[in-house]
């Protein structure tokens, strides 16, 4: 009966702590994301940012950025794939208010690190810059599209193409003209 109620006692205090850590930790980790994510936004819009408008929709959040003249100068746009080799790859895209691709920036990813990983390199990503949601085929050229493939990391760069026109098209779907707004 003894190590029964030991065991008890030192569950209900670990269990206690683990509750206060998290409590504690809940708010500086919120702050240190919503940071994480202010910089990634800066990263892939080629100018600096005087106001940023969060917009939330039941499928994603969107990013307005705004000169100091109030005018929309771009949007970005999270999104995400389950199709990565190691599953899930989450980025943020950062278009004109004509819809034609800054930047992008991979917040997460588990890919194969020297091989997966390079989806999120420059040189890669300079593909995608200028274009659209229309006039491009949203493929690999491996399988017939106008993305190139990375060597030994095809399923990546088949994931983070799928990512990009997803997120062209949530931007699509809630900025449906061509200004943007």
């Amino acid at each position: 009966m003894r190590p029964i109620i030991t065991l008890t006692i030192v569950g209900l205090i670990a269990a206690a702590l683990l509750a206060t850590v998290e409590d504690l930790t809940r708010e500086p980790i919120a702050l240190a994301k919503a940071e994480m994510k202010r910089k990634a936004i800066e990263e892939i819009f080629p100018f600096g940012i005087d106001s940023l408008k969060n917009v939330e929709t039941p499928k994603t959040k969107f990013y307005e950025a705004y000169d100091k003249k109030g005018v929309l100068k771009g949007i970005a746009v999270e999104s995400a794939t389950t199709l990565g080799y190691s599953g899930k790859i989450e980025i943020l895209l950062g278009v004109s208010p004509e819809k034609k691709i800054f930047d992008y920036k991979v917040v997460y990813h588990l890919e194969t690190p020297g091989l997966g990983d390079k989806i999120d390199k420059p040189k890669y990503k300079e593909q995608f810059r200028g274009r659209a949601l229309e006039g491009t085929v949203w493929k690999v050229k491996k399988d017939g599209g106008e993305i190139d493939e990375l060597t030994a990391a095809t399923i990546s760069a088949r994931a983070v193409t799928d990512a990009v026109e997803r997120g062209l098209k949530y931007i699509n779907e809630q900025y449906p003209n061509s200004e943007g707004k």
